[in-house]
């Protein structure tokens, strides 16, 4: 989940609020990207994994992975009063090249690209609004000396959402919903990780440097820096049962004063149980030290919210038999906001495979989600969601498969003109050469 506003004082004192909501349950694309929040420091950034290298130039092995996708989406502004509707077509393609130096160095350099096209909607289908670089897209150098592995890595996205603005009088306080504007944004996550082993006990350490910027004036007060140091500990206290404990101190600063610089504090506890051969428990909680400045524009709108919390992760998943499994996730994370000083996200998600034949499966998940928010520029945005989805994904050939899904997202929100429904269809294909 995201909260991304478009805030820009006028000479006529108004502020005009961009909000693109995204969250995913199945579907994943440049501005939809599935994930359960971070709630604890030992969520570290994890490496690119991939399952096959189909080629090879030399020493460098090569993976290629072609997608192409057709979507239909009733609302794809997330608008309450005024929703469009549209078909997208979205081929893309992911790359892999992995350069093994000598047995203890390895570059890897990993790309995804996807291209949208609007049918119907054609002012949307200008360049910065087209073609992402999805998540996986990232260069990364480890290697081992002696017992300590160290891995370099930068992590580069562009993605782009399309939502209704709202324009907030802040005299007054009256709220005008208008045409859908296209938000686009990079993410550059820039790290060094070291992982060493002392006889079981593994300690792996991050640094790392995250900035969000956008291309566009008028979403500059976006752009921020996120420096983060981490550390976390983990050790099997038997075969079936590993316990851990993380911390993290992370610096938020934003280029403009729009939104409140901070510094966050966290740490705490986590254990992985496998109770039984089927059955898995893993638990994890975290006790947040959230410290914002004063002086940007979100104290204007009465947000000097500063925050000590708990969050928590429970995940308890179960392998029926060899053709079903599923798991059940109840969370609580807390996240940097644009438009406040953060938002306390509440959380709890079901997701179940079932292997109908060796070709064909099915995938289903549904999950709510409550949002609370500090305050600032958006009074009262809080909000619960419901999205359900429901997919499958069939094997055609040795190289080919498709997936045909559907998801459905109905928002409910305190703040003006933030509440919507959404219904999306998806067939997907990817051919791996």
């Amino acid at each position: 989940m995201k909260i991304l506003m478009d805030i820009k004082r006028s000479k006529l004192g108004r502020v005009i609020l961009l909000s693109a909501i995204c969250a995913g349950s199945l579907f994943a694309s440049p501005s939809q990207v599935d994930k359960t929040p971070d709630f604890a420091p030992f969520i570290l950034d994890k490496r690119v994994e991939r399952e096959n290298y189909n080629l090879r130039l030399g020493p460098v092995f090569v993976d290629i992975i072609g997608t192409f996708g057709i979507e239909y989406n009733d609302n794809i502004n997330t608008s309450e009063v005024a929703p469009i509707s549209d078909i997208i077509l979205q081929p893309g393609i992911s790359l892999g090249f992995k350069w093994q130096m000598n047995e203890n160095t390895e570059v890897d350099l990993n790309l995804g690209l996807e291209y949208w096209y609007y049918l119907t909607e054609s002012d949307l289908n200008d360049f910065s609004n087209s073609i992402g670089l999805t998540p996986n897209t990232e260069l990364s150098f480890r290697v081992l000396v002696g017992d300590v592995a160290f891995r370099v890595y930068d992590r580069l996205q562009y993605s782009f959402d399309s939502a209704d603005s709202v324009v907030v009088d802040p005299v007054t306080g009256n709220v005008i919903d208008n045409d859908p504007e296209a938000f686009t944004r990079f993410r550059n996550v820039l790290g060094i990780q070291t992982e060493w082993f002392i006889r079981e006990t593994i300690f792996n350490a991050q640094l790392s440097r995250e900035d969000i910027y956008s291309p566009e004036d008028i979403f500059a007060y976006v752009n921020r820096h996120e420096h983060k140091a981490a550390l976390n500990v983990e050790h099997p206290l038997a075969a079936n049962f590993l316990v851990g404990a993380g911390v993290s101190y992370a610096i938020v600063d934003f280029d403009e004063d729009v939104n409140n610089d901070g510094t966050i504090f966290t740490f705490g506890p986590y254990f992985d149980w496998k109770i039984t051969e089927v059955i898995g428990l893993y638990a994890g909680i975290a006790f947040n030290d959230w410290n914002f400045d004063q002086g940007a524009l979100t104290d204007t709108f009465g947000d000097q919210s500063q925050l000590q919390d708990y969050t928590w992760m429970v995940r308890l998943s179960h392998v029926a038999n060899e053709v079903f499994n599923h798991q059940l996730e109840w969370y609580r994370a807390v996240n940097v906001s644009n438009t406040a000083n953060f938002n306390i996200v509440d959380g709890i998600r079901y997701t179940a495979a079932y292997n109908l034949t060796p070709r064909i499966r099915l995938d289903a998940a549904v999950g709510y989600e409550e949002s609370e928010s500090s305050g600032g520029l958006l009074q009262n945005n809080n909000f619960d969601r419901w999205i359900a989805g429901i997919s499958t994904e069939v094997v055609l050939g040795p190289r080919l498969t498709a997936e045909i899904g559907y998801r459905y997202i109905d928002k409910t929100s305190d703040a003006q003109f933030q509440s919507y429904e959404q219904n999306q269809f998806r067939i997907f294909f990817k051919y791996d050469f």
